[in-house]
């Protein structure tokens, strides 16, 4: 029977660069499941260890020092009596390039989470407008989330859209672009205005001013837009529809308003029930051909809407318990 492994940070390291023999990997797997604190040692470790992938070099972190501290470190552990199985090959280039990652990778997180912590700016059933450190200034719609940090640092200004829509009207910055992660897109400006929608898997990106990259989780460039465009992006498929801006629909959390002419119906009650929440459907595929113009205020009941609609159209709307049907 091998006897027990002291399990070090540098041995945790070459755990998850899959860099052990089997034995230690059993020993480490065995160590974990030996009681709670240890898996959760464990779970902390690999946060840490996982974050600082997103460690960034404008931070201002030494990596000679860092270097120094590993080796010292790894001095030490050589001293120690309690470690039974040595580590192999000590320090290839690769673990010293990770120990050097991972030790910049905290203070990166130390850093961000706590030194400047992240601001959860969301909304429920009320628009929001936030301003942020860099004078960039957010409109959030209902039921949205963007975090951000209370501060920027280094040499990009990064947001997370985790779900639901916000319009940017971007600070300029050319020194320091402007990124927007939303799932698996990447929106990328130094300064400018725009629309991003992330909802059922897919981001919309509408331009107003400027000029937009937007890329997928990799990096990879997929297209550029600029004022008047916007793209569709589907990330199971990895395909992105670039169009024409089709209309200003889209502005109806921002103004209260739907400015339209010549707008089909089907899309029209699309915009409503994103509005409002509510389930119209057309109920005769006539309908789909109709046409409406004008301007509808958002803050007014639903209710008045649909009678507009209706006088407009010369329809009729029945409701069917929490549907409503355009006949």
């Amino acid at each position: 029977m091998s006897k027990p492994l002291h399990i070090t940070d540098d041995l945790l390291i070459s755990y998850l660069l899959n860099e052990i023999s089997d034995e230690e990997a059993r020993q480490v797997t065995a160590w974990r499941a030996l009681n709670p604190a240890n898996e959760q040692q464990f779970e902390r470790f690999s946060l840490i260890w996982e974050s600082s992938k997103n460690f960034y070099a404008d931070t201002s972190i030494d990596a000679g020092a860092s270097l120094a501290k590993v080796k010292q470190r790894a001095a030490e552990a050589k001293q120690r009596q309690a470690v039974v199985v040595p580590l192999r090959n000590k320090y290839s280039w690769l673990k010293i390039a990770a120990a050097v990652l991972f030790i910049g990778g905290c203070a990166w997180v130390w850093l961000n989470r706590f030194a400047n912590p992240v601001v959860k700016f969301e909304t429920e059933a009320a628009v929001k407008i936030d301003t942020l450190s860099d004078g960039s200034v957010v409109t959030l719609n209902k039921f949205a989330r963007l975090d951000h940090p209370e501060k920027f640092n280094g040499s990009r200004r990064l947001v997370n859209l985790v779900k639901g829509e916000a319009f940017f009207n971007v600070a300029h910055n050319k020194a320091r672009p402007f990124i927007i992660t939303a799932g698996a897109a990447t929106i990328k400006v130094v300064g400018t205005s725009f629309n991003v929608k992330k909802r059922n898997n897919q981001v919309e990106v509408i331009v107003e001013t400027g000029i937009v990259q937007v890329a997928d989780g990799s990096g990879s460039l997929i297209t550029v837009l600029k004022a008047g465009e916007m793209a569709l992006y589907n990330p199971d498929t990895k395909k992105v529809i670039k169009l024409p801006t089709p209309d200003k629909l889209y502005t109806y959390y921002r103004s209260r308003q739907l400015v339209f002419k010549n707008i089909p119906l089907p899309r029209l009650v699309a915009v409503l029930n994103e509005a409002y929440g509510s389930d119209i459907v057309i109920g005769r595929k006539e309908l789909n051909n109709m046409q409406m113009a004008g301007v509808l205020n958002t803050g007014e009941n639903l209710q008045i809407i649909l009678d507009v609609i209706q006088t407009a159209l010369n329809i009729k709307a029945e409701k069917k318990g929490e549907t409503i049907i355009l006949k």
